[in-house]
């Protein structure tokens, strides 16, 4: 979602900039939404490798594995919470100029590609 939020934010970066708050918003309550999720599994103590092919037969023909384990669900969390924590610093503190959108779009597109990423791997200690 948030990439596709990103790519047409991206696109109306002058008109947008009147929207600093919205997009401030729905990117925060994005992210908490994840980490609430994460916390729930973790609470749960689910662990399972699911194959993405089940969700969607877009990834069919691709060896594509959601992992979720108490490690990857403690990263997406602490991940959350950070991305949040700036989001929120930011809408209060900082001011809107040129550029803001862009900025916390940015943040929300990393935290986006971070959580990917730990789901996608394999991660064990």
């Amino acid at each position: 979602m948030t990439i596709l939020i990103f790519v047409l934010l991206r696109s109306f970066n002058r008109t947008v900039n009147r929207l600093t708050k919205p997009v401030s918003v729905l990117f925060l309550i994005s992210i908490l939404i994840s980490s609430l999720i994460s916390l729930y599994l973790l609470i749960n103590h689910v662990e399972e490798e699911m194959p993405l092919s089940q969700l969607s037969s877009v990834f069919e023909n691709l060896n594509l594995e959601i992992h979720l384990n108490e490690l990857t669900e403690k990263i997406i969390i602490t991940l959350g919470i950070l991305s949040s924590s700036i989001i929120l610093y930011s809408v209060t503190k900082l001011r809107r100029q040129n550029g803001y959108v862009l900025y916390v779009i940015s943040i929300g597109f990393l935290t986006s590609l971070l959580i990917s990423g730990c789901l996608l791997l394999d991660i064990h200690l």
